[in-house]
């Protein structure tokens, strides 16, 4: 990716940014409260075409204006926005992007930005040729247990590329794996398809599509690169093949490493497992609890553990913050982009492959 951006538009950390926040279900009502609790915001609008939502983003936004549609937003002129944040189910993703993108605003999108690898390319040629920046809201990348994680391999590529031992106690990263099981999908809001997450046409596909977006791009920041190939397999309800995968695995090889992903809306139980293995030990953590067996023995700590909140509000304000030092520092921007189109090209080779029986694909 040695393309760069064309006339870059920053915005100073000092500054304020005017935000719309697109899509005010589960996901855009959360965002309203998180830009309420972090210095330096203004959401100037709301879109959603539920009037019922609209109604209830009115209440909430008094010095705000609501709209039933990014259309009303772009025909007016005295709504000054800088930035759009897309909050809607993922079929909507790449319009409202494009769309904001072509106005000359900077756009944070809810994952997954994009499902297919050409469809991220031309978003993120797009934002380079507007000079604006496209952000994913990867929320589990700054979040407690990633922040546990990524200690625990040493901080990332640097160290595993010289073969050091990392700081945080598994040394050189060989392994991870995550086990992210639920007894059911996650519901959207009344007025707008709760269920969503079970069309395809909302969707664009099932749990590997929404949970799994997650384990992948942890899985890119854990290893520092994109995997040279993998496997995977879905379930679907039996006898409707239009249906979307409620459970899924997924094992992503990268060289000298691999990742194993399991995932489930099916299991009659709600737990969330993530471990590394390395050449000093291994780690995992088990909702609140952090086991490690490294070369300095046995121990074991709390941690805060998600939230059955499916928006992990409180880990809104690290993920903010990031995005305004990478919008403050346009060099930086080529780092959201490598990461929104290996997610999407990954995402994509696995659907290939599960469509394939399991077979092994390149990525």
């Amino acid at each position: 990716m040695s393309e760069t951006y064309g006339a870059r538009a920053p915005i100073s950390r000092e500054a304020t940014v005017s935000v719309a926040v697109v899509g005010f279900g589960t996901a855009g009502g959360a965002r309203l409260s998180g830009y309420a609790a972090v210095p330096g915001v203004e959401v100037a609008a709301v879109i959603d075409p539920s009037p019922e939502r609209r109604e209830q983003a009115a209440r909430l936004l008094p010095r705000g204006r609501v709209f039933a549609s990014y259309e009303e937003l772009a025909a007016g002129t005295d709504t000054p926005v800088d930035v759009v944040d897309v909050c809607t189910p993922p079929a909507l993703h790449d319009p409202l992007t494009r769309a904001a993108l072509a106005a000359g605003r900077h756009v944070i999108c809810e994952k997954p930005v994009a499902v297919r690898g050409a469809d991220a390319r031309e978003l993120i040629a797009l934002a380079r040729e507007r000079g604006r920046l496209l952000f994913p809201s990867h929320n589990y990348g700054t979040s407690p247990l990633m922040r546990t994680l990524r200690e625990a391999v040493g901080g990332g590529p640097s160290q595993q590329a010289t073969g050091e031992e990392g700081t945080g106690g598994v040394g050189r990263l060989e392994s991870a794996t995550f086990r992210i099981l639920r007894d059911r999908h996650a519901r959207g809001v009344p007025g707008f398809a709760p269920d969503w997450r079970r069309s395809a046409k909302l969707a664009g596909g099932g749990i590997l599509l929404d949970h799994g977006t997650h384990c992948i791009y942890m899985a890119l920041r854990l290893f520092g690169r994109a995997p040279v190939k993998l496997s995977c397999t879905v379930e679907r309800p039996e006898g409707d093949p239009a249906a979307v995968d409620e459970a899924a695995r997924l094992r992503l090889y990268f060289g000298d490493g691999q990742c194993d992903i399991e995932l489930s809306w099916t299991s009659g139980e709600r737990s969330n497992h993530y471990a590394v293995s390395g050449s000093a030990g291994v780690l995992s953590i088990d909702d609140g609890e952090v086991t490690g067996r490294t070369a300095a023995g046995q121990w074991r700590r709390s941690l805060v553990s998600p939230s059955k909140d499916q928006t992990h509000l409180e880990w809104f304000a690290p993920m903010y913050e990031d995005f305004r030092r990478v919008l403050a520092a346009p060099r930086l921007w080529e780092g959201p982009a490598l990461e929104i189109e290996d997610t999407a090209r990954i995402v994509e080779a696995a659907y290939a492959s599960a469509d394939a029986g399991g077979r092994t694909m390149p990525v």
